[in-house]
């Protein structure tokens, strides 16, 4: 069965060389489109903070503390495209390697 993944980048070229990245995967339906700016991005986080990955810590509390809240959602509005595909199951972990590699971001709950 395969997944739906939304991954935010801060640059077009950054979601374009991640889905570059991922056609070894047998991604399908990929596209990369720019960020609604009426898209809600409060549960995106960094990928990186994917205890799937191996990649960095994240620690809740960074997010929750009012001041560095603000700085995580300025970094956020910084995010321009997002990109959709689908990816065989299988291929799931190694797809969010690439998303890290890529600096990539995803809904907290995704991870």
């Amino acid at each position: 069965m395969a997944k739906h993944v939304e991954a935010y980048f801060r640059t077009e070229n950054d979601a374009e060389s991640a889905k570059s990245s991922l056609q070894k995967y047998s991604i399908e339906q990929e596209a990369v489109e720019p960020i609604p700016e009426e898209v809600d991005l409060t549960p995106i986080v960094p990928a990186s903070g994917s205890a799937n990955t191996g990649g960095g810590t994240f620690n809740f509390t960074d997010v929750l503390s009012p001041k560095k809240d603000d700085d995580a959602m300025a970094d956020k509005r910084h995010l321009t495209h997002v990109l959709n595909f689908k990816i065989p199951e299988e291929n799931y972990d190694e797809a969010l390697k690439v998303i890290v590699e890529h600096d990539g971001h995803m809904e907290q709950s995704k991870l």
